[in-house]
């Protein structure tokens, strides 16, 4: 049976959301984490060690010794148990604790009896799984200090190995895609080039060689041939070839039509694509294999009908082309084929020119020819001479409606830019490469513009704004992840988001609004807004503005791309309209279910939101939902520190006022007074846990918090490395200062005005591991008397010779020139104790 609590952080959304965020599971075993597993089972003495990740129904092993299965169904877990804890999770007899003792891994085989797993804690604080190591017998004491600590620290590097490994795959696929994109502009530059070239060429494979020569490897292959056809019109003349060898160039020269593989596709007409030639046996391809190819693209190159070249492309590294780079292949044997056509006489012009504007219309990247307009002899627009189908599917406009005219005259208000750069392309003839919005058509461009000629110019361009605003998602998450860590107020937080997500999405306002339990109305915090545009901070009621609650009390995003025509707002738009909401996007934010406020994205004009634009506003929301509920579990902390602190103060009043009743008729009023003083002494090191959520204290700050209250600061120098004392710690090394003030004041270096003390501290190597050794010194008081033996020692003196952590470890001398102290205690006592 799973406690809820722990069936609750199963289960969460977060959690369960940043362990895929790692993309850890089911992924094949790990050098790095199997040799952290090997290491803990060695340093913990245990025959078994896992490093599991526990998802919503099963716990699964990245790394294992000394288990049979890589995974479990929950049932089985006991890692699912350490998800709830704040440190280590051990239990010594799995058989005798009621959330294990009926685990069929304890009861049946493997019989485990011992478990000691430390939580995968990411940066985040979301909890993935555990680092563990079980025994078949029970270890009533557990894990010593010293492997306690080793299973933290070898846990600590399992989150390393994570981080690390997703920071890779990002690095790798950030990397692959720019590598993917400098081929595709390569092969923009390449196709363009060709054109030119090819356009008053009178040898095609001529002009072509050269250009793939230089480029071959970013090109996608090794080795290509281009072939013209001999006078015979039977056999295939190899003319030009990159990276063919020597004596292969010389076995190629001249083929037959049906040899292979070149002769096949002049023979069939056909183009040849082959795949993994060097793992097949077809014995048609042996002569192939033989001079090391894998894949292999042919075309034919026709003129009227008639094979006039081959144009072929080999691969000895890759197995197969992919079909953008087949296309591109194809596209340049196209090109030949139209040179070959206009060399074909008078005859063949014509068809020449249908087939280039064939192939200018069939190309995917748009293509315009433009030439510029001057005035006194300044560039200051320019005209479409030519613009090919694609170009009006990537502008969204018809093709028929622009030759000859400008395009300010296209696109009133269209960037300088536009103009300035094709300006420059043609006044220094020197191409140019782009990557620019076109602001009225809110798109991305990127392409390559040359020039062709007295102030004409050609431009191969794509549409990229997918691309360029999934980069700019990227880049927000990270600077909105970077913004939230660092703010700590709730009202700069929705500020700053909405501020990055505005700005991002080029949206003319976003804010973050508390929705009433009942969803009626509204309250929108501080907005952000684009210059100009009014801010809608304040008190709305969600049925001025149409039926808008019925999504978000689903659960769901309410997205209204048009409030003109949305059947939720068109019977009432003017609401909208009024405050500048043209479309509109409310994401919902929930706490334990319940819907309690909304992110807000609004423009001023209808808008359509993708589901990647979608998916980077909800990605926002939870953001700020995570931060917004960060900061107020820090606030309900310090109220309940408040809390915890005057009740405190008034339960240790309450003592010392019963103390006081009680103890009033006592003659001997010193121990009354310093009974009084170890309350104070106690009440002044509850007050820095306090500070410190009472999980840590500062040795300084205890140290002078302490002596500072006994009232000789001035006299008392304090100096060590810093270190954290545990909350048992604080108390008992607070009565001790208390204490061994208390004496010098009254005996010691303190009694006198011109006495003094030194409280220094260091870590040194003990026989238990690192351990604090405090030194007290005390000078310039009265001469020391050691105290006379008694079996009945009163308690300050039994409380200094306890020591720093109540074991003892206490040295005591009293030389003539003051009374000097030692005391040494295990770090990890003082740490956690």
């Amino acid at each position: 049976m799973i406690p809820p609590s722990v069936e609750h952080l199963i289960a969460a959304d977060l959690r369960l959301a940043a362990l895929r965020s790692y993309g850890i599971l089911d992924t094949p075993p790990e050098e790095a984490f199997d040799g952290i597993v090997r290491l803990a089972t060695r340093l913990c003495l245990t025959p078994v060690g896992l490093v599991s990740f526990v998802a919503a129904d099963r716990q699964w092993f990245k790394a294992r010794i000394g288990f049979p299965s890589c995974e479990t169904d929950l049932d089985r877990s006991v890692c699912k148990f350490a998800l709830a804890e704040p440190d280590l999770l051990v239990v010594p007899d799995l058989a005798a604790d009621l959330r294990t003792a009926a685990n069929p891994l304890v009861t049946g085989e493997p019989f485990i009896r011992f478990y000691a797993g430390a939580p995968l804690r990411m940066p985040d604080g979301q909890v993935l799984g555990s680092l563990c190591v079980i025994d078949t017998v029970p270890r009533p004491a557990g894990l010593s200090p010293e492997q306690r600590d080793d299973l933290r620290t070898l846990a600590d590097q399992v989150v390393t190995q994570l981080l690390m490994r997703r920071a890779v795959a990002d690095r790798d696929q950030v990397v692959a895609f720019q590598a993917a994109e400098l081929r595709r502009a390569h092969r923009l530059d390449v196709v363009a080039a060709a054109s030119s070239a090819l356009l008053t060429a009178e040898d095609p494979s001529a002009v072509l060689e050269p250009i793939l020569r230089d480029g071959a490897e970013a090109l996608g292959f090794d080795r290509a041939c281009l072939y013209d056809v001999s006078p015979d019109g039977g056999h295939l003349r190899l003319t030009h070839s990159v990276n063919v060898a020597p004596e292969a160039r010389e076995y190629i020269r001249r083929l037959p039509f049906g040899t292979p593989l070149c002769g096949i596709v002049a023979e069939t007409g056909e183009p040849l694509i082959l795949e993994g030639l060097q793992s097949g046996n077809d014995p048609r391809w042996d002569v192939a294999r033989g001079h090391g190819l894998d894949a292999y693209a042919g075309f034919p190159v026709k003129s009227r009908g008639e094979v006039r070249a081959v144009i072929a492309f080999v691969s000895t590294r890759m197995p197969a082309f992919d079909g953008e780079t087949l296309a591109f292949f194809e596209t340049l044997a196209r090109l030949m084929a139209a040179v070959h056509e206009r060399l074909d006489g008078e005859d063949t012009l014509a068809e020449t020119a249908a087939y280039w504007r064939s192939l200018f219309e069939r190309l995917s990247e748009g293509f315009i020819v433009g030439e510029v307009v001057r005035e006194a002899g300044r560039v200051v627009d320019w005209r479409y001479v030519e613009v090919n189908r694609a170009w009006g599917e990537l502008v969204g406009m018809d093709v028929r409606q622009v030759v000859g005219r400008t395009i300010r005259e296209i696109l009133p208000g269209i960037e300088d830019a536009w103009v300035d750069e094709f300006a420059q392309v043609v006044e220094t003839g020197e191409p140019r490469e782009f990557l620019r919005r076109v602001a009225t058509l809110d798109r991305w461009y990127e392409g390559r513009a040359f020039a062709i000629g007295a102030d004409r110019f050609a431009v191969t361009f794509l549409e990229v704004t997918d691309r360029v605003q999934a980069d700019a998602r990227r880049m927000a998450l990270l600077a909105l992840g970077d913004r939230l860590r660092d703010l700590t107020a709730i009202p700069e937080m929705i500020h700053a988001a909405a501020e990055i997500v505005g700005t991002t999405l080029g949206s003319t306002r976003a804010g973050f609004g508390y929705v009433d339990a009942a969803m009626e109305f509204i309250d929108v915090q501080a907005d952000w807004t684009a210059p100009g545009v009014p801010s809608i901070a304040g008190r709305h009621r969600f049925s001025d503005f149409g039926d808008l609650r019925a999504d978000l009390r689903r659960g769901e995003a309410l997205v209204i791309e048009d409030v003109r025509t949305d059947a939720r707002t068109r019977s009432a738009p003017r609401s909208m309209l009024e405050l500048g909401v043209g479309s509109l996007v409310n994401m919902p934010v929930r706490d334990r279910g319940r819907v309690v406020a909304v992110f807000i994205v609004q423009d001023d004009k209808p808008h359509h939101w993708s589901a990647e634009t979608l998916a980077f506003i909800r990605n926002v929301a939870e953001r700020v939902e995570a931060g917004v509920a960060r900061v107020k579990a820090e606030q309900e902390q310090h109220v309940l520190n408040e809390e915890i602190s005057h009740r405190l103060k008034n339960m240790l009043a309450m003592v010392l006022s019963i103390a006081t009743q009680t103890l009033r008729g006592v003659p001997d009023r010193a121990p009354v007074e310093a009974f009084e003083r170890r309350i104070h002494a106690l009440s002044t090191a509850h007050n820095v846990l306090l500070h410190k959520t009472w999980t840590a204290a500062p040795m300084r700050e205890v140290a002078t918090a302490v002596l500072g209250a006994a009232g000789h600061a001035d006299r008392v120098a304090v100096s060590g490395p810093d270190l954290d004392l545990g909350p048992r710690a604080t108390l008992s090394v607070s009565l001790l200062l208390h204490e061994l003030a208390t004496n010098a004041a009254k005996y010691g270096g303190l009694s006198v005005p011109e006495g003094g003390v030194t409280v220094t501290w260091r870590l040194d190597d003990g026989p238990e591991g690192r351990e604090v050794v405090l030194d007290w010194v005390e000078r310039g008081g009265p001469p020391p008397v050691a105290p006379a033996q008694s079996r009945r020692a009163g308690f300050g003196s039994r409380l200094i010779r306890m020591g720093l952590a109540g074991s003892g470890g206490v040295d005591l001398r009293y030389p003539s020139s003051g009374f000097e102290a030692t005391m040494r205690a295990p770090l990890v006592q003082l740490q956690h104790g």
